[in-house]
């Protein structure tokens, strides 16, 4: 079976029953879902006080505590999405690092080389471009930035996933008047203590149980923990550490290194960071080097993903 996104899947099984489909694309980016929203508004909160009252050295002295290693891994990772992990004098640091980078700015320099540093410029330049053009309160400024930015790449991703189950999708979230009406909803009504659409939820009350409408946020998470375990994890850094690999140019060998070893005694949860990495490789032997990838109807998900594309055979 070919290793494909859940989200394929998904709209093969709705195809076998109809030929359209409506979908939530929108809704997180017009009414406040993500979690990130109420932590980034919550994290701002408190940051104002804690930059009144830390001196400067204090507050870099504990950021580079978190980030040390000395931390349990599970602890080090939600303090790092908190004001004590986050430059708050950096917007880039305090929401962009913290919420879209599987590695922030500090750790794109030790991981790129020099010509890559030179070639991939400042990741963050467009997103910061409609955050500065964006106005209202903070909520209103984050969701504006993410439906110019972030949202357009969920959109494509959309299209091409239903497009490839010959399925049409619609947004009816995105409907222009909606939009329009969302923009002006005041924060309060969108986002209470850390939930998000909330002004959504109320309204569907009457209409689905409440176990289903205040339902924890849930994605389509990857298993990574479980990819990432026993052997896997040596076949993939043999395959990110490879000649071929590292001949690209973009990655120095000792962080790929140090990401692994620090996965292995349990330090830092990496899985994210791996993953990121192999997908961009795979993506390279395919897109770059003329490879297939791996069509085993007998290979499991993970294999598939372990092992990476095969060469081309004539």
């Amino acid at each position: 079976m070919a290793f494909q996104p859940v989200a394929v899947f998904l709209a093969k099984s709705a195809r076998e029953r109809v030929t359209v489909v409506l979908t939530g694309e929108g809704s997180d980016e017009t009414l406040g879902g993500y979690t990130r929203y109420a932590w980034t508004m919550a994290n701002a909160r408190m940051d104002r006080a804690y930059r009144l009252l830390t001196p400067e050295g204090l507050r870099h002295g504990i950021r580079k505590a978190i980030g040390s290693g000395v931390l349990p891994s599970g602890l080090r990772r939600k303090l790092e999405h908190t004001f004590w992990g986050r430059d708050g004098g950096s917007w880039k640091s305090f929401y962009f690092d913290n919420f879209y980078s599987a590695f922030s700015a500090a750790e794109q320099a030790q991981l790129l080389t020099s010509n890559a540093r030179e070639l991939s410029g400042d990741a963050y330049a467009g997103s910061m471009r409609y955050w500065e053009k964006s106005s209202g309160d903070l909520l209103h400024r984050l969701l504006y930035t993410d439906i110019r930015t972030y949202l357009v790449e969920l959109l494509m991703k959309q299209d091409q996933m239903s497009m490839a189950a010959s399925i049409e999708s619609r947004v009816p979230f995105l409907d222009h008047v909606l939009v329009e009406f969302t923009a002006r909803i005041p924060t309060r009504y969108s986002i209470q203590g850390l939930s998000g659409k909330h002004i959504l939820k109320s309204a569907a009350e009457d209409l689905l149980p409440r176990s289903i409408v205040y339902r924890r946020k849930m994605g389509f998470p990857t298993p990574w923990a479980y990819w990432l375990a026993g052997p896997q994890l040596n076949d993939l850094e043999h395959m990110l550490l490879e000649a071929r690999t590292l001949e690209r140019g973009l990655f120095q060998e000792a962080a790929i290194r140090g990401l692994f070893a620090e996965h292995r005694s349990g330090r830092r949860d990496n899985g994210d960071r791996i993953w990121r990495l192999l997908n961009l490789e795979i993506w390279q032997r395919v897109f770059l080097d003329g490879e297939l990838p791996l069509r085993n109807s007998n290979a499991s998900q993970e294999t598939a993903a372990a092992k990476g594309p095969q060469p081309i055979r004539s």
